[in-house]
């Protein structure tokens, strides 16, 4: 992969993807949105991958947009979301592994955006999630004005948006937002050490877990308690099942690799 915007590295089974470009606080121009697009897919598509880091380099997580680019291949704001940001919102949301956003400084804009489609956040002490759109008299994009309500309530994320208000990592643990909050010198060490405990477990639990849980937002309880079933069926008795109620009964920690 030639890959100029976006860092990407695997460890064992974990890997962190960086969002690359420090000297504009990791503002999102047309290569990184590419380059995005082909980092989650790669990680996405990769089944020796059980974790994956998002973060990104530098003081802080993402700005936003890049309202200095002035070339691109896209024909209008509409073309630029669904084109090329949707597809990798998608990766994320779909893959088969936990996402952990690992978020220092602001996720401005779509950056929020971003750091709100992982599916678990651990923010450093100085961080906030900010909708920054009002400020230059646009909307919230790339899902926010989804995420924003489900966390915080219609009236708050209402307020928070139109008056373009940091929710400061604080608040981020109060909605729950944040699962974690550390120190900013803490950030990719307690965020690795997430991502590692989490790769010592099931799988097939992390994975059918996040869809079911993902699925549940838009279905009713019914379907979703069928959905559980039917994945429950499947599981019941998986060389992971079996490995793990024989590592319960003898009093030792399952293997699973």
């Amino acid at each position: 992969m030639d890959l100029e915007t976006i860092e990407l590295v695997k460890t064992n089974n974990i890997a962190v993807i960086k969002l690359n470009r420090p000297h504009l606080l990791n503002a999102v121009n047309e290569r990184l949105v590419w380059d995005f697009q082909e980092a989650t897919s790669d990680v996405k598509n990769d089944k020796s991958i059980k974790v994956v880091i998002l973060t990104g380099s530098g003081r802080g997580f993402s700005a936003g947009a890049d309202l200095g680019e002035r070339k691109s291949s896209w024909k209008g704001s509409k073309d630029a979301l669904i084109r090329g940001y949707k597809p990798f919102f998608e990766n994320i949301i779909s893959m088969p592994k936990p996402v952990i956003g690992s978020i220092s400084g602001p996720a401005a804009g779509i950056g929020a955006a971003i750091a709100m489609s992982c599916d678990l956040r651990v923010m450093s002490e100085d961080s906030y999630i900010l909708s920054v759109f009002s400020n230059i008299a646009l909307v919230p994009d790339g899902g926010l004005s989804w995420y924003l309500p489900r966390f915080m309530g219609y009236s708050k994320a209402y307020e928070y948006a139109i008056e373009a208000k940091k929710i400061s990592a604080k608040d981020c643990l109060k909605y729950g937002i944040a699962n974690k909050v550390v120190s900013v010198e803490q950030l990719e060490l307690k965020t690795f050490e997430w991502a590692e405990q989490l790769a010592k477990r099931s799988s097939q639990s992390l994975n059918y877990t996040k869809k079911l849980m993902r699925d549940s937002l838009h279905l009713s309880y019914w379907d979703t308690f069928h959905n559980e079933a039917e994945i429950q069926n499947e599981l019941t008795t998986s060389p992971q099942n079996k490995e793990a109620v024989k590592a319960f009964f003898e009093k030792r920690e399952p293997n699973f690799d």
